[in-house]
């Protein structure tokens, strides 16, 4: 509302928050991002399938259906609780 751009980024994500940050970045309007960052990349492992890259400065969200991502739970471990 205020015309303000913003910077949308999670500076220690993985490659899960990276999705959302990629969604969210695509989901506000141009004028109004001033630069989106993903830090995914600096991580030695990779949490889910499908995360964005960012290659040559550029990246995308996926087009899957939610995030576009698939959790690797190999990686992530036992979840603390489900609910059925």
């Amino acid at each position: 509302a205020s015309s303000i751009r913003m910077t949308i980024e999670d500076t220690a994500c993985t490659g899960i928050t990276a999705a959302a940050v990629a969604h969210l970045s695509h989901s506000t309007p141009e004028v109004l991002r001033f630069a989106t960052s993903l830090a995914n990349v600096k991580n030695a492992f990779s949490t889910a399938d499908g995360e964005p890259l960012t290659e040559n400065g550029h990246s995308a969200a996926s087009t899957g259906p939610g995030l576009g991502v698939t959790p690797r739970m190999e990686v992530l471990g036992e979840p603390l609780f489900s609910i059925a």
